[in-house]
């Protein structure tokens, strides 16, 4: 199985009941493919870059799963059904991202230690005077 991502956008002109009837229906296609949803994220309504379908906002919807192409195919397929869905994009993540690891605290040295590297003291009187 691979891990897929797709983010769909909903015409934003539908209520929020039928908008959440749209993601429950996508979700429910990703289940019965026997795909596990890894992460889902409803982004809400937003600004489209470009018009879209004489829509200038859409309702972005972000689903993260692991699965067969199968799953994917039929899932693209119900996008391309259901006249409520503007756009879509699907990929296939090569690797599972990683996330780095926050960083390491520096270790602060005891207030009585002194610095590891060699130290040049000079006064006043060390300087040349022309």
């Amino acid at each position: 199985m691979h891990i897929y991502e797709s983010i769909f956008i909903i015409t934003p002109t539908l209520s929020d009941d039928d908008t959440n009837a749209i993601i429950k229906k996508m979700q429910d296609v990703v289940a019965k493919q026997g795909a596990e949803m890894l992460k889902f994220e409803d982004w809400g309504k937003k600004k489209l870059a470009y018009e879209v379908k004489k829509q200038k906002r859409g309702h972005y919807v972000f689903f993260q799963f692991k699965g067969t192409p199968a799953a994917i195919n039929e899932l693209e397929r119900t996008y391309k059904l259901t006249d409520s869905v503007i756009k879509f994009l699907s990929v296939k993540l090569e690797k599972e991202l990683r996330v780095k690891a926050p960083p390491k605290p520096k270790k602060e040295k005891p207030a009585g230690a002194k610095p590891s590297g060699p130290s040049v003291t000079r006064t006043f009187a060390d300087r040349d005077h022309r």
